[in-house]
């Protein structure tokens, strides 16, 4: 799985984890993965059908993109 990019939250709840976006959209998944990473232990993950449910997902962080 590629992931498409990466980089850190800024503000708010999750400043300071890194967000990255994986692109399945042509593998087993079909769609795409949203992770959040407090570190090695602490994150969460989401999974979404189409870019625009990503989309709108990411407009809800500020980020600094790698």
């Amino acid at each position: 799985m590629q992931i498409s990019r990466t980089g850190t939250v800024l503000t708010g709840e999750h400043t300071s984890w890194t967000i990255s976006v994986h692109d399945d959209s042509a593998g087993e998944t079909g769609g795409y993965f949203l992770c959040l990473l407090l570190d090695e232990l602490h994150g969460f993950d989401s999974w979404f059908e189409t870019i625009e449910q990503l989309e709108r997902e990411i407009s809800e962080f500020d980020v600094r993109w790698d």
